[in-house]
């Protein structure tokens, strides 16, 4: 019956079924062995040599990196196929969720199936790199640390012209960093300077306060000029004033207006910016404090 399960899930479930026949996809199962394992255990380990791979039949296991659940898996799933790469050990640890059974193929395996149905393995064999490939290619880009740091600028929308007066004077200035900001700002910032954004993000209502506050906490804005209007209301005050107490959170120089915005140009431009700041005993504080609750937890 395990064989059984193991063709028909390779046979409906796994993306086999886009590439190969069933009979194709059947003559693969008879190659492979049926393990099962127990909740909690590990199925492959990072490190470990790449000489194997598994289709899930029935249960769940999770793609752990570092601590860090990177992939959840339900049957029909499969893994280790790093054994097709140049890669010599398995990139990361595979552990059951609950009871779990599988279909376990290994280079051994492969090289019996190689003897006798040569062109279809190595069908199979380019199936499983293309899919290595593709996950490969995924996880960089989810795990990418941009490690540029932007001059971030703001503004409410009755002081973008402000804001445009204010870069065309110092486009000189502002030219030697990498800028962030709306994508309605960076197409007028082109339109009146020439300049270009390295990145932009949302509007501040819809979310882009909140982006540039994120890039704040991961240590990619070196500073921050926003000309606001003080003689409006905002429905995203509360956006706007978050992003002000991250600015001193983690020490980012933040300009409100024109004068304090040269002021943040020149102290940037002058390298001062590279020096070791004040040490911040409030965030310091609070980072002990964090971790003390996790011990004691």
């Amino acid at each position: 019956m395990d064989r059984n399960d193991l063709i028909t899930t390779l046979q409906n479930e796994a993306n086999l079924k886009d590439c190969f026949n069933k009979e194709d996809i059947a003559i693969l199962a008879q190659h492979m062995s049926v393990k099962t394992f127990d909740d909690n255990a590990i199925l492959m380990r990072k490190d470990e040599p790449a000489d194997c791979m598994a289709f899930l039949v029935s249960g769940r296991v999770q793609i752990i990196e570092d601590e860090r659940q990177i992939a959840l898996l339900t049957p029909g799933d499969c893994f280790g196929e790093s054994m097709f790469s140049e890669e010599a050990t398995q990139v990361a640890s595979v552990q059951a969720l609950e009871t779990t059974k599988v279909g376990w193929f290994t280079i051994h395996d492969f090289h019996d199936l190689l003897e006798t149905k040569q062109r279809l393995a190595l069908q199979f064999r380019e199936v499983f790199k293309a899919v290595g490939r593709a996950r490969t290619e995924q996880h960089a880009a989810e795990t990418y640390t941009d490690k540029r740091k932007y001059l971030a600028l703001i503004a409410h929308n009755n002081m973008k012209e402000s804001l445009m007066e204010f870069c065309n004077i110092h486009t000189h200035k502002l030219e030697q960093f990498p800028l962030i900001a709306t994508g309605t700002t960076g197409s007028m910032l082109f339109k009146k300077t020439g300049m270009c954004l390295s990145r932009k993000v949302a509007s501040g209502p819809l979310g882009g306060d909140q982006a540039v506050g994120t890039l704040i906490s991961t240590q990619n804005i070196i500073g921050v000029i926003f000309f606001r209007d003080p003689l409006s209301s905002h429905p995203h005050h509360a956006d706007i004033e978050a992003l002000g107490r991250l600015c001193d959170v983690y020490q980012i120089p933040l300009a409100t207006n024109p004068q304090s915005g040269e002021a943040i140009l020149d102290y940037l431009l002058s390298g001062k910016a590279d020096h070791q700041p004040l040490p911040n005993r409030v965030l310091e504080s609070y980072v002990k404090g964090q971790k003390k609750v996790v011990e004691a937890g």
